[in-house]
């Protein structure tokens, strides 16, 4: 099996990036893990002395030598322990910290294109994994090198100074033990690499359920989804149960090694203390030195599968952050941060997501500034997607978008959305406060334009009653409010952004006519000197516009005025009259 090119050049990359930075303070873990080390092979090494001078000799003034070593030999070591669990612990809290915190900000320096090849879930789940693999790998590392492996390095020193010649054969055991376990590594590397998939699965399926809950109990779906998601979990459940057994391996391996090394030693030592005279107490500091040198050999060679899970998790950790961030708007040194008159142009725009085919076909549109431009037409004719085109969201495969004359290219999108104020058909609201949701739209915004954006959306008498007021957490999905609730929060958003360029994508798709007929007035307001662009399937919402654009897959079919396009009996006049019918 080929070995993965980039496991570890990671690897090196992690210990540069990040572990170089805290490079003193873990020297200091690695010198309290070296007097732990120590301190273990000191109490193999004094069994010699308790072997021979206190229960041979009878010494009175040994007793006391060995029974004071101990008690410094166990302070000094529990002080060490102590030390090295707080450093690490402390080094390990900030490199998650720091780790979460880039990754949060490659999340956010990607476009909506690229984010939405993958799932919340998925992104949710392969942060927390990347971010913890960071701080797994580097403790794994430095508790091995640092405790095991010099712990280890003590424990053979005391043997071989005790017995050359036994030492020698029992350290062949080191080397077969290592090649039993070497491929063990791959294996587990695959095992993981789906144990994370599955989870990501699992996650995107609850979260599914949880956020559908009312349709799936109105449409009684809980057999089928809990059937579906149960069949997941199996999967992981078998998965983790080879997992288990991969990791588990070690031990049959690391104990049979163990017991022909120690059954050596027992008839070797035996054999010469009973038929050549040797001295009880180096034959007992030597199997004592090899009885304690079991644990850190068992965690040396399972610190290689833990390194290979770790891995996996790591290459997740660089993949996000490498993710080559294109610039979608240059920053022209003529760009600069004014703001824009709010004159939009399409120029024979066609634009198609991904390898699929085009949604929208050679589109021209001008919408004028300070005028209401609407779109109007069937589901999937193109209206959110100019909206989102506008935004910067993705760019066209052919044509030209122009602001104030200029190439979308050559304004920064900092700058471009810096003019911009939305409001979607969903209202998608922050899990914090009321007050939090409407603040986005300025940064630093004072309490009475606030209060004065929800007034101006009919907002505030509803916020006023609310169990905290403005203080009142809306919940997850703003779970805690009404669907017109939502609506009027994300237009008091919106107004408080004060925009020259207004972007309505069916604001008051979730109001009953009543409500969507009190915030038409608001909504003509709010639109009173702003270019503002209205997508609208009620075509009742966009009489008053100065432009009407009727869509059809994709195309423009019509453009004018309400009256105009009534009169002309195309496409809008149908749609309108069968609206007006069904009314």
């Amino acid at each position: 099996m080929a070995a993965d090119p980039h496991r570890w050049a990671d690897l090196r990359r992690l210990l540069t990036e990040t572990g170089r930075r805290y490079l003193p303070r873990y020297i200091l873990a690695l010198v309290l893990l070296g007097v732990v080390s120590a301190t273990t092979a000191a109490t193999a090494w004094l069994m010699k002395d308790v072997i021979n001078e206190v229960f041979i000799a009878k010494s009175q003034s040994a007793l006391i030598f060995v029974a004071v070593a101990v008690l410094v030999i166990y302070v000094a070591r529990g002080a060490a322990s102590y030390g090295q669990g707080v450093i690490l612990a402390k080094i390990g809290n900030a490199i998650v910290a720091e780790g979460q915190t880039r990754l949060v900000s490659a999340l956010l320096a990607r476009e909506v294109d690229a984010l939405s090849k993958s799932t919340s879930s998925e992104l949710v789940q392969k942060q927390l994994l990347a971010a913890e693999s960071t701080r797994s790998l580097l403790q794994v590392l430095v508790t091995v090198v640092g405790r095991d492996f010099l712990t280890l390095v003590g424990l053979i020193f005391v043997m071989v100074v005790q017995d050359p010649f036994i030492s020698s054969i029992v350290l062949l055991a080191l080397p077969v033990a290592a090649v039993l376990i070497a491929g063990l590594g791959g294996k587990i590397g695959k095992v993981t690499k789906k144990h994370v998939t599955i989870g990501v699965s699992i996650a995107d399926q609850m979260r599914q359920i949880v956020q559908g809950f009312r349709v799936v109990k109105a449409f009684g779906i809980e057999d089928r989804l809990g059937n579906r998601l149960k069949g997941v979990i199996n999967e992981q459940n078998a998965n983790a149960d080879r997992a288990a057994v991969l990791m588990a391996r070690t031990q049959p391996i690391v104990e049979t090694l163990a017991g022909i090394a120690v059954a050596l030693v027992i008839l070797y030592g035996g054999w010469r203390v009973i038929g050549h005279g040797a001295t009880p107490g180096a034959f007992f500091s030597f199997i004592t030195a090899l009885l304690l040198a079991y644990d850190p050999a068992r965690r040396l060679a399972s610190a290689r599968l833990q390194i290979a899970q770790g891995l996996v998790g790591l290459r997740l950790f660089y993949e996000i952050l490498d993710e080559p961030v294109m610039p979608r708007h240059a920053d022209a040194p003529d760009a600069g941060t004014a703001p824009l008159a709010g004159e939009i142009a399409f120029e024979n725009v066609s634009f198609a997501y991904g390898e699929g085919s085009n949604v929208l076909h050679d589109v021209s549109i001008l919408f004028e500034k300070g005028k209401t431009t609407a779109l109007v037409g069937g589901s999937g004719s193109g209206k959110s997607t100019i909206l989102s085109l506008i935004l910067g969201f993705w760019m066209p495969q052919a044509g030209t978008i122009r602001f104030d004359g200029r190439e979308a290219g050559t304004i920064p999108i900092e700058a471009l959305r810096g003019n911009m104020a939305y409001v979607g058909q969903d209202a998608f609201l922050f899990d914090g406060s009321v007050r939090e949701n409407i603040g986005y739209g300025k940064p630093g915004a004072r309490e009475d334009e606030i209060v004065a954006a929800a007034r101006f959306a009919h907002a505030h008498d509803f916020i006023e009653v609310l169990p905290q007021g403005y203080d009142t957490p809306v919940g997850e999905l703003a779970g805690r409010l009404s669907g017109g609730q939502r609506s009027r929060i994300a237009i008091a958003r919106a107004f408080l952004r004060d925009a020259p360029i207004l972007l309505l994508d069916e604001p008051t798709a979730a109001l009953d006519a009543q409500s969507e007929e009190a915030l038409r007035g608001t909504l003509a307001e709010l639109a009173q000197g702003r270019t503002t662009i209205l997508v609208a399937h009620r075509l009742a919402s966009v009489t008053r516009a100065d432009q009407i654009v009727v869509l059809n897959e994709g195309r423009v079919v019509e453009q004018g005025a309400h009256a105009q396009l009534v009169t002309q009996g195309g496409a809008y006049s149908r749609l309108y009259r069968l609206q007006i019918g069904e009314g």
